[in-house]
C-alpha cells in the first residue's frame, strides 16, 4: 500500500490509498525518498533538549515510525550511528548501505570521503543514491547575524546588499581544518553523472540555497532571524556556492522544483521551535531559520515534495497528518520527494 501525495492549495497533505483500491496498470511507479537528519544517531540527545523523559533511552522508535508512516522506499540519514540500530527499529524488509536505508534491494558502492553511495534497481532502471552531510561551520546565516548584531550594538546598520557580501561569505569557507564538502560531493557523483544514470542526492548541506536567497526574497521574504533586535530583516540575495555547483551539474532541487515561490514556501528545515533555556542550544529567538536539508535529483521527474516535521507552520506534512502522537524526534525537519522515471 502506497501513500500518495497531493498538492492542496499551498500545502501538501498525505492520503492513504484504501487497501481495496485497484492498482492502475497504466500508472507510473513512484519512488519515495526521504532526507532525514536524525540527530546524534537517534540516541539519547538530552545534551540538546531531547530527553529520556520525553523519548525514552533513544528516539529510534519515533524516527522509524515517521519513516514507516510516510511509506518511504529510500532514506538518506544524516548523523547516523553507523550501527544497525535504526535498521532493527525499521524491521523487514529494510536494508542499509552505510547511511543509506532502503526497503528495495541495495547494492553498496564505495564511499567517497563522507559521501555514501549505493544503487537500487527501480522499475527496471538502475538509480544511484548518494547521501552527504556537509561541514556545519562557518554557517553563513549565523555569520551575517553576527555582523548585523555588531553593527546594531555600535549604533550602525549592516548593509546586507553590499557587493562584496557574497565574496566575503565564500572566503569564510576556506577557514577551518577541512573543506566544506562541495568538491567531495561532486567527485563522488562525477562517474555517475558521466554514465548518465538517474541520480538521487540526499543531504544536510548546512548551507542555504541560492534558489532561496534570491533578489525577490531579499525584498519580500521572511526575516530569518526569529526575534531580530536590529530593526533590519535578515535576508539578502546570495548565490551560495554549494547549491550553485550542484545546479551546474544538472541536479534539480526537488522541493524548489515543486514549490517555485521561495517567498510563499520557504521550506524551512532548520530548526523546529524549542523552549528558551533548552540545554545546549541558543535561545530559539536567536535562531536563524533556513532550508538546508535537500533532495536533489537528475534524470527523474519530481511529482511532489514536502517538508515533514512537527505540527506547525513550516511543516507541509505534520505528525498529526501521519496520526503520530509523539514530539518531533530531531532538530531538523525531514524532506520527502516523490519521483518517477523520465
Amino acid at each position: 500500500m502506497k501513500l500518495l501525495a497531493f498538492a492542496v492549495g499551498a500545502l501538501s497533505t498525505i492520503l492513504i490509498r484504501p487497501a481495496f483500491a485497484q492498482e492502475d496498470p497504466s500508472a507510473a511507479a513512484q519512488l519515495r525518498v526521504l532526507s532525514f537528519n536524525i540527530l546524534q544517531g537517534g540516541g539519547n540527545a538530552s545534551n540538546v533538549g531531547f530527553t529520556p523523559e520525553e523519548f525514552g533511552p533513544s528516539r529510534l522508535d519515533e524516527v522509524a515510525a515517521v519513516i514507516q508512516a510516510l511509506d518511504m522506499d529510500v532514506v538518506g540519514v544524516q548523523e547516523d550511528s553507523g550501527s544497525d540500530a535504526l535498521l532493527e527499529a525499521l524491521g523487514e524488509p529494510w536494508t542499509r548501505a552505510g547511511n543509506i536505508y532502503s526497503r528495495l534491494p541495495l547494492k553498496p558502492l564505495d564511499p567517497v570521503g563522507t559521501v555514501h553511495l549505493a544503487q537500487i534497481n527501480f522499475d527496471g532502471t538502475s538509480i544511484t543514491i548518494a547521501n552527504a552531510h556537509w561541514r556545519p561551520y562557518p554557517y553563513t546565516p549565523y555569520e551575517i547575524q553576527k555582523l548585523m548584531q555588531m553593527a546594531h550594538d555600535a549604533g550602525d546598520k549592516f548593509d546586507l546588499e553590499r557587493d562584496d557580501l557574497e565574496q566575503m561569505m565564500l572566503a569564510m569557507y576556506d577557514k577551518g581544518p577541512e573543506p566544506r564538502g562541495y568538491a567531495e560531493t561532486v567527485n563522488a557523483l562525477e562517474p555517475h553523472l558521466a554514465s548518465g544514470v538517474p541520480i538521487v542526492l540526499t543531504g544536510d548541506f548546512n548551507e542555504p540555497s541560492h534558489l532561496d536567497w534570491t533578489e525577490r526574497s531579499a525584498e519580500h521574504g521572511m526575516d530569518r532571524w526569529v526575534d531580530n533586535p536590529t530593526g533590519s530583516p535578515l535576508r539578502a540575495k546570495i548565490r551560495f556556492a554549494g547549491s550553485s555547483w550542484l545546479a551546474r551539474d544538472g541536479l534539480v532541487d526537488a522541493y524548489r522544483s515543486v514549490h517555485r515561490d521561495e517567498v510563499a514556501k520557504p521550506g524551512i528545515t532548520w530548526t523546529p521551535a524549542y523552549p528558551d533555556g533548552t540545554k545546549g542550544r541558543r535561545d530559539y529567538g536567536e535562531q536563524v531559520l533556513d532550508r538546508i536539508d535537500i533532495v536533489y535529483v537528475k534524470k527523474l521527474r519530481v511529482m511532489d515534495a514536502s517538508v515533514v516535521g512537527e505540527n506547525g507552520e513550516f511543516s507541509d506534512v505534520s505528525l498529526e497528518d501521519l496520526g503520530l502522537g509523539f514530539a518531533w524526534p530531531s532538530d531538523h525537519r525531514a524532506v520527502l520527494a516523490v519521483l518517477e522515471l523520465k
